[in-house]
């Protein structure tokens, strides 16, 4: 089973909203936003801590923090005590729990748990009205009270003598209903079960940032560190020294404990305490002769033993870890979790080994009863990178990966990137601040979910391999077809203004290695509510010019132009020699020879008279589409020549933070003479040229706005920056 969904309402800094998890949540998002409140939130849906006023977005509201389960099986419900099972059943949706933590405001801070059922729509079965109904009442008045109200279940309700047979006989009233009369709402959990659904659901382990949480570096188990050692103590079970451990157990019983065997009774215990407990008993037969004591000592469990152990660390100075400081105490965290996982994989290994050599046995043995899968963990981990190099870092998220494998979930906030991978990622969560015009900032969530949207998981790919992971953390991002145009564009806006710097500001440039990919990033950004603008060459509104997302009107201007240059070119009797470097991009995209080839072959059909097929003739005409490509980019690159709808069309594109470059690629922007092994070279050594303004700006075209001459880079940067 696992964590499907998380809705929170009216709980700190959030008003209202909702988050799809997977396996593996990542979440990220500026300080303040309200990241840590969906872990807080999560795990105060376990706790059920009391909250104090201001943990209330709006005082006036309840605080609701609804978790949906799903993946349950059978395996997941007999953790539950024999007599829970059907009662769980009852509330399941299919696979699927909904549970809410509530907290009204009338509670002094106070929650209870319920769940999603169909209830009746009748508002007189709702718990407060049977309640206030009930309340101090006795014997026949139980009775008499609750047919009063429901006269038509008089025959059904006549016998109840207590309120918990009331309710247990609304329930059984609940069960026969038709559907019609019900309908989904939060509703008490079946009778009996508040206390024993924990073992059902997973059980939260909160990470928190050390800086703000002293109880992190406690050894208690409602602390980080006890319970870190807690789970880890589950591999005891399995080793061969536990029968021992228990053994030792038993025998410790039996000191301090009267032993009864069916109807043998055995008194081993220790001389002193079987002493002290006749001294007790004489003192108390001087009121009571006929009364007995017995003193009783529960047996001691393992996982009792471990709540008070306690890490020390011998750093020069031997003491608890609570006198270390900050690093060591997240390093021992981290050290605790990876040897959970290793732990976890030797356990793994030897399970197969054992299944593998008792194979052929179990092939003859009777089916077995489903056993009880073990409780799974949810890891609320924050800023899991606090104090830890990038190397590290990324051994723990490797060490986090894994922690999945175990059927268990990983929630972590970060400002790392390091932290999440397309491969282990399944969910997106980026928090973001609204400041609303009237009320308080409130955060919003924005969920992508990639294990469902599979264009998104394509772009994180290519986003991750190409090392820019660091926009998640931005608001703004700039992209461009290459690295020759984030060296050039990064450094010649400083020299154009130093306020445009893009480090700074945190607007990072974006090698999307060609427009073909220009889309789906732009796609896979707005997702987190990330502007996205784009740079590219002028060879984007000729060929490809279908990877942008305009208007219909911008569409048709689009057409005229090239309807405009097609004309010109024709008047001029334009004829370009495809270049070298295009003829290679076409034999490796289109295995030009093969075709090349066929052309041979298609002049020699039509020598000897006969028609073309309309696939044929299509195959002649591929390479003269690019032909006429080129032309139309000489026409509109050619300074010389001024084409009203061209500078129209890049306005309109420029408002949709969309900057076709007008003079071709961005090496028409560089200082004559540069020159370069490859284009970053080349980039790198135009830049060496210009040394300030002055030195810059003769070096950079104009573009004519509102008959005035500007620079279209300064035009494009200030865009960007404003």
């Amino acid at each position: 089973m696992y964590i499907s969904s998380i809705k929170i309402k009216n709980y700190r800094g959030v008003k209202s909203d909702q988050l799809e998890t997977s396996p593996f949540t990542c979440i990220i998002g500026e300080n303040n936003a309200g990241k840590s409140t969906i872990l807080l939130a999560t795990s105060l849906f376990f706790s059920g801590t009391s909250l104090s006023k201001s943990d209330f977005y709006d005082e006036e509201e309840s605080i609701e923090i609804e978790l949906t389960f799903s993946g349950i099986d059978e395996k997941d419900i007999n953790r539950l005590s024999p007599d829970h099972r059907a009662r769980i059943k009852e509330i399941l949706e299919g696979d699927k729990l909904i549970l809410t933590r509530l907290y009204s405001t009338s509670t002094d801070g106070k929650s209870e748990l319920r769940c999603s059922r169909w209830a009746p729509k009748d508002p007189r079965f709702e718990k407060d009205v049977v309640g206030g109904i009930l309340k101090g009442k006795k014997g026949k008045e139980i009775s008499e009270s609750i047919i009063s109200l429901f006269p038509e279940f008089g025959d059904k309700l006549s016998n109840v003598k207590t309120q918990k047979d009331v309710y247990e006989k609304l329930e059984e009233i609940i069960s026969n209903m038709q559907s019609e009369n019900l309908e989904l709402k939060l509703s008490p959990l079946p009778t009996g079960i508040d206390n024993s659904i924990k073992s059902l659901l997973p059980e939260p382990i909160y990470i928190a940032a050390v800086k703000d949480l002293k109880d992190d570096v406690k050894s208690k188990e409602s602390a980080t560190f006890g319970k870190l050692l807690s789970i880890l103590m589950r591999f005891l079970e399995n080793s061969e020294h536990f029968d021992k451990i228990t053994d030792s157990f038993n025998e410790l019983h039996k000191l301090l404990n009267v032993v009864r065997e069916a109807e043998l009774i055995t008194d081993n215990r220790i001389e002193k305490l079987q002493d002290i407990e006749r001294q007790i008993g004489s003192f108390l037969s001087e009121n009571f002769p006929k009364s007995k004591i017995e003193i009783e000592i529960p047996k001691p469990e393992l996982k009792q033993v471990f709540t008070n152990a306690r890490i020390l660390i011998d750093d020069g100075v031997r003491d608890i870890i609570e006198t270390k400081g900050d690093g060591i105490k997240r390093a021992v965290t981290f050290a605790l979790l990876r040897t959970y996982v290793e732990q976890y994989k030797e356990q793994k290994r030897e399970a197969a080994e054992t299944k593998l050599a008792g194979a052929v046995e179990g092939s003859m043995a009777e089916v077995a009863p489903v056993e009880a899968s073990e409780q799974p963990y949810i890891f609320l981990f924050e800023e899991p990178e606090l104090y830890l190099h990038p190397s590290a870092q990324k051994i723990l998220f490797e060490a986090l990966e894994k922690l999945t494998e175990a059927n268990n979930q990983v929630f972590v906030t970060t400002h790392s990137p390091m932290f999440f991978s397309p491969h282990s990622t399944g969910t997106f969560v980026k928090v973001i601040k609204e400041y609303p015009v009237q009320g308080k900032p409130y955060g919003k969530f924005l969920t992508v979910n990639l294990l469902k949207e599979i264009g998104a998981k394509d772009a994180f790919q290519i986003i991750c391999y190409e090392n820019n992971t660091a926009a998640f953390f931005a608001n703004k991002v700039l992209l461009v077809e290459g690295d020759s145009d984030v060296i050039y564009m990064k450094e010649v806006a400083k020299l154009l203004n130093s306020e445009w710097n893009f480090d700074a500001k945190n607007i990072p440039i974006i090698s999307i290695n060609g427009k073909s990919n220009i889309k789906r990033f732009i796609d896979f950004y707005s997702f987190f509510q990330i502007k996205c603008f784009c740079i590219v060459d002028s060879d984007a509104l000729i060929d490809g010019f279908e990877k942008f997302v305009v208007s219909d009107e911008i569409k048709k201007q689009r057409e005229q132009l090239l309807g405009t240059l097609d004309k010109i070119a024709h008047e001029q009797g334009g004829q370009v020699d495809l270049p070298a470097t295009k003829i290679k991009e076409l034999v490796r995209r289109y295995t030009w020879k093969e075709r090349y080839n066929k052309l041979k072959e298609l002049g020699l059909k039509v020598k000897a008279g006969n028609a073309l097929t309309e696939e044929e003739t299509l195959e002649i005409d591929f390479l003269f589409i690019e032909e006429e490509n080129n032309l139309r980019r000489r026409v509109f690159t050619d300074k010389a020549i001024e084409i009203p709808e061209k500078s129209s069309l890049l306005a309109e594109l420029r408002n949709q933070d969309i900057f076709i470059l007008s003079h071709g690629a961005i090496e028409s922007y560089y200082p004559d003479g540069v020159t370069g092994d490859d284009k970053p070279t080349k980039a790198l050594n135009a830049i060496k040229i210009l040394k300030g303004y002055e030195d810059c700006r003769p070096h950079l075209p104009n573009i004519t706005l509102e008959d005035q001459e500007h620079c279209e880079l300064e035009v494009i940067f200030k865009r960007i920056f404003e």
